[in-house]
């Protein structure tokens, strides 16, 4: 048996709505390639009838059906994990382990009653999960974790204002999920198992032996390699050898990577619909925002006249950086 995992995030660059960061770790047969073993259910280049699609979400969210694509992936495999479907977003949050209290300290995100799912059917939801999970059992593959961590902005603007460095706040929450995946690996690895974990590369950053050090103090970590497009590193530890990589595209080169970035994307975009809302429920005629820098700043100035009588936590709206 060997393991594979992947790390990817959605909504680095915007002004607002929150960095979210997903991880998956799946454990299968030396050799298998899970885009092939669940080729009858899963598409990976283009969007099939009766099949999801697990590929770099900004490839799988693109065209009015964009949400529910990415809605029909995430939700399927989460069903398929978890056994039943969330019925709301506050609900997969709680599943999640997010903060709620936190999140709700935003006005925006004190009811997070938008039903799931939102755009997808559920009935067709719930035979494909109930498929993929037929599938996985038959190929002998398995998902040992599907994690998915929102950094809304109030928490990130800390983060900032701890590190001075938008980098190392990202790397923050992108580590918290890594270390969680590898938590979530069998401790009773046979040393013949291997297991390597895929990170997509965010910021150019091509140095992480330090921070893995600091995450893993006691363990020994080799440099196998650090050039522009990928960085990998051997982790040696009780459980056994890790290889962990940091690649440029890693949704293309690993399943897990792939499937994590539609869970970002897909929890982030459910959350700015959330945010867009509450204020459209309070500012007629206020046109939606997806929080990037230019709309996101129409956003604010449309916003502007209202902020007062909203009594709006702008602290927890904006980002400092």
């Amino acid at each position: 048996m060997n393991y594979l995992a992947g790390v990817d995030e959605a909504g680095l660059g915007p002004i607002l709505g929150p960095l979210v960061v997903a991880g998956v770790a799946m454990a299968g047969p030396a050799g298998v390639d899970p885009w092939q073993e669940l080729a009858r259910l899963v598409s990976r280049h283009r969007h099939q009838k009766d099949r999801v699609r697990v590929a770099d979400s900004k490839k799988v969210h693109q065209g009015p059906h964009g949400l529910q694509r990415l809605e029909e992936t995430v939700l399927a495999f989460w069903a398929a994990h978890h056994g039943e479907l969330p019925q709301s977003l506050g609900e997969w949050l709680a599943q999640l382990g997010a903060d709620l209290p936190r999140l709700r300290r935003c006005p925006w995100y004190q009811e997070l009653d938008l039903p799931l799912p939102h755009s997808a059917d559920r009935g067709w939801l719930q035979l494909r999960a109930e498929l993929l999970a037929r599938s996985l059992q038959r190929s002998g593959l398995r998902l040992l974790d599907l994690a998915v961590r929102p950094v809304d902005v109030e928490e990130w603007n800390a983060l900032i204002a701890d590190t001075d460095n938008k980098s190392r706040a990202h790397l923050h929450a992108y580590l918290e999920v890594v270390a969680r995946l590898v938590a979530s690996l069998p401790k009773d690895r046979a040393a013949s198992e291997q297991a390597h974990l895929v990170a997509d590369r965010a910021g150019g950053r091509m140095h992480y032996r330090h921070d893995l050090q600091r995450l893993w103090p006691g363990r020994h970590i080799a440099v196998l390699d650090e050039q522009p497009a990928v960085s990998s590193y051997r982790v040696d530890g009780p459980d056994g050898p890790l290889q962990i990589t940091f690649a440029e595209k890693g949704e293309d080169r690993a399943f897990p990577t792939a499937l994590a970035s539609c869970c970002a994307k897909y929890l982030r975009e459910l959350m700015v619909l959330a945010l867009n809302r509450w204020f459209q429920a309070r500012v007629p005629g206020l046109q939606a925002t997806a929080g990037y820098y230019v709309d996101g700043h129409r956003f604010l100035a449309d916003l502007a006249p209202h902020l007062e009588r909203l009594a709006v936590p702008t602290e927890r709206l904006v980002r400092s950086r």
